[in-house]
């Protein structure tokens, strides 16, 4: 048994300190107690300089160490490692890497058993977790292979055993993600300065993995640009693995994702994309080699404006057993440059208010006025406005079919075409459009969501009660549409803002001609006024209403204008670029699975000018269809979250929502990640001598071959196992609560005396 004193600081700190605080003591204490009796004023000064005498005691940190001898039995573990890699046929005679570890103890099982004599022998299998076993049995079904977090869970379960070694036998290759990927070379550190115990590795598994079967993949997919504008030329950087293809034509392709019909939420089928003059969307691979990594380079055309999924893919053999590293996903953000947008109409009140969204920056409405009722034939219209790629929108007001006819050129043809290709098309509201105006027998019936009945010879051009609601309306949002862009006009009391506007003269009577069509706006008796339909490229909206105008003179300006901004953003497939407070974004936009995913967010005002103190909600929707809550933490005038659930491959949908002073700041930003369709512990099962013995290395270890596992055990023997250990034990006569107790109680009996005799 020892004294140690191990002071709070320097030797001389702690001296100068204990001495002027005695110093202090006699020098000032005795003067204020120097007119009480005698025992009184010995009582005090003694209590004081007790006090300081516990301070100083804490200053020097004073233990007794005691010293134990250890006669427990020794023990001697061996970590065997039971992930799938350890299934990988690579050993000798096609045996896999756990039967090679099996028939190697089997061998050395007389070894074995005279060290069971010595010593306790104790079997653990290894994955992700650790688990006792008497014998290890031919199974290899651990999902990762988590060698660092194996090395700290045997460390933290090892503190005070009699350990003498361990044995790690395993491929050595770290395959593990989130909170399982734990560095292996760190955790080997903090073994080696907590225990001080070896651990010697032993290797399975070759570094170069061959098969017998064909194995195609797609290792790394880089966009040249993830963020890019329309009809521009995008690169794609690819690094293609090929196993087993020696002769093989092999064919590397980009595919698409097509999100006609699709939500917010909802993944679209990918498609072929067809070969041009200004892209390379695939290419036939050769090769003479077993096993070679190709960098390739392919590109597509942004066709079509907003975001949407990427794949390279490795067209699978049909020999192919292994077909989930066939393809890689990302994402790519596609905008235009401008919005443009076509309109023809009569001259009327809506025509006035709508031209007002030539003030923002976005949009440029070119009007053709058409003449009235039977003026209307004199009218001629320009055929340049259905050039190819000229506008993204065409808006069709209270016109018949005929004025476009009789300007000839076939017209309606050509925007049948734009709208094909991927331009938008709104009808409203009218006495002389829909079916009514003749589009029923015009190339515009297949687009237009709503049912087109032939026009009545017998009507003056549509005016039958049968096609229109002549009572006055409120239009609102159906269920579906109150969630939905178009009709986001509030993200806390949507529907509540629409119940405010004032009621409309009346609405052309719209039917939806298919399931597909969404209905989102209605009257208060449920007759349909907003329908929204997808069609090739193009998206189409039918608006039976012409007098949303009235919104704009009864004091709701803003929202007549965002209103008609969100429907023509959303033909352009332009819903991402509208001028939100609210921002997310991640990048990458691809991860492998188990990945930390890093979220970026932020709110700002029409100036673009950060909002620091605002509030932040985050759920992200995962590929099963769950909504997981992610914590906000702010950064700067920004913040961020790690997202860290993403073992499921699929798409990811981030939703961000805000509010400043209590206030909503808007609709929800929402951004899209994808996470790969890989097996981590599968997709490169080589073995990782390299790491095993590093970690031997840090830990004073030895690196033990295959067939020499038995002579190293013989040396051990040989060398002799220790029956005691010499441990120490610290008793420490500072730390705790007896000299905090002695503390105050002298101070509380000091102060007590003083208060009697009238000094407090």
């Amino acid at each position: 048994m020892n004294l140690v004193i191990e002071p709070v600081w320097s030797w001389p700190v702690v001296v100068v300190t204990a001495v002027a605080m005695v110093v202090l003591v006699l020098w000032t204490y005795p003067s204020r107690v120097e007119h009480l009796p005698t025992l009184s004023r010995r009582t005090l000064i003694f209590l004081r300089c007790s006090a300081a005498a516990i301070l100083i005691l804490a200053m020097l940190r004073p233990s007794i160490q005691i010293s134990e001898t250890d006669e427990q039995i020794s023990q001697l573990t061996i970590l065997v490692d039971r992930s799938k890699s350890m299934s990988t046929p690579d050993g000798p005679g096609g045996k896999s890497r756990r039967e090679t570890i099996l028939e190697m103890l089997a061998e050395s099982e007389e070894q074995l058993k005279q060290l069971k004599e010595l010593v306790d022998v104790q079997f653990l299998d290894f994955d992700t977790e650790l688990s006792m076993t008497k014998v290890p049995e031919n199974f290899a079904d651990g999902n990762f292979t988590a060698i660092g977090k194996t090395i700290d869970l045997f460390r933290e379960d090892s503190v005070g055993e009699h350990l003498i070694g361990i044995f790690l036998m395993s491929d050595g290759a770290q395959r593990a993600g989130g909170e399982d990927d734990v560095n292996p070379l760190a955790a080997a550190r903090r073994f080696a300065e907590q225990l001080g115990i070896p651990i010697h590795t032993l290797v399975v598994g070759t570094s170069e993995v061959s098969t017998a079967g064909i194995d195609l993949s797609i290792e790394d997919l880089q966009l040249g640009q993830s963020v890019t504008f329309e009809k521009k030329t995008v690169p794609v950087h690819l690094q293609v693995k090929l196993v087993g293809a020696a002769g093989k034509k092999v064919r590397v392709r980009l595919l698409i994702e097509d999100r006609n019909g699709k939500r917010e939420g909802e993944s679209g089928e990918f498609k072929e994309i067809s070969l041009s003059a200004e892209a390379r969307p695939f290419r036939d691979l050769q090769t003479n080699k077993n096993s070679v990594t190709i960098p390739l380079d392919l590109s597509f055309i942004a066709e079509q404006a907003g975001e949407y999924k990427i794949a390279a893919e490795v067209v699978p053999d049909d020999g192919e057993v292994k077909l989930n590293n066939n393809r890689l996903e990302t994402l790519i953000t596609v905008r235009k440059g401008g919005l443009k947008v076509a309109y023809f109409d009569i001259p009327r009140p809506e025509q006035k208010f709508l031209r007002r969204l030539n003030e923002t920056a976005k949009i440029q409405i070119d009007t053709q006025v058409i003449l009235p009722g039977k003026f209307a034939s004199q009218t001629k219209i320009d055929p340049a406005f259905f050039e190819p790629d000229k506008y993204d929108v065409y808006i069709i007001g209270d016109i018949p079919a005929s004025v476009f006819e009789k300007s000839g050129d076939n017209i309606l043809h050509e925007l049948a075409m734009r709208v094909h290709e991927g331009s938008g098309l709104l009808m409203t509201g009218g006495l002389h459009n829909f079916g009514a105006g003749g589009y029923g027998d015009t190339p515009l019936a297949r687009f237009l969501p709503t049912k087109l009945e032939p026009a009545d010879p017998g009507s003056a051009q549509g005016a039958s009660p049968a096609n229109h609601i002549n009572t006055k309306i409120q239009m609102l949002p159906t269920d579906r549409g109150n969630d939905r862009y178009l009709m986001s006009l509030s993200a806390s009391n949507n529907r509540q803002t629409w119940e405010q506007f004032p009621k409309l003269g009346g609405a052309t009577r719209l039917i939806p001609k298919s399931g597909v069509v969404e209905v989102l706006a209605e009257t208060q008796n449920g007759d349909p006024l907003l329908l929204a339909t997808e069609t090739g490229r193009g998206r189409c909206l039918a608006l039976a209403v012409d007098e949303t105008w009235k919104w704009h003179l009864h004091g709701f300006e803003s929202e007549h204008q965002r209103f008609w901004q969100q429907m023509i953003l959303w033909l352009a497939h332009k819903e991402f670029e509208s001028d939100q407070p609210l921002w997310t974004r991640v990048e990458p936009r691809n991860f492998s699975p188990l990945a930390k995913v890093s979220i970026e967010f932020g709110a700002q005002t029409e100036n673009k000018i950060p909002i620091p103190d605002a509030n932040f909600q985050i759920e992200v929707l995962t590929p099963s269809g769950e909504t997981e809550k992610v914590t906000a933490q702010r950064f700067g005038d920004h913040g961020l979250a790690d997202f860290m659930k993403t073992q499921d491959p699929g798409d990811y949908w981030v939703r961000v929502r805000g509010t400043h002073n209590g206030k909503s700041l808007g609709l929800p930003a929402t951004a899209r990640f994808v996470v790969d369709s890989r097996d981590i512990e599968m997709d490169n099962p080589a073995a990782d001598p390299g790491l095993m013995a590093e970690i031997a290395d840090i830990t004073s270890g030895s690196v033990v071959p295959v067939e020499e596992f038995g002579s190293f055990l013989d040396q051990i023997l040989k060398e002799g196992i220790p029956g005691e250990v010499e441990r120490y034990r610290r008793i420490n006569l500072w730390d705790g609560w007896p000299p905090l107790l002695i503390f105050i109680l002298l101070m509380s009996v000091e102060w007590t005396l003083r208060k009697l005799r009238g000094l407090v």
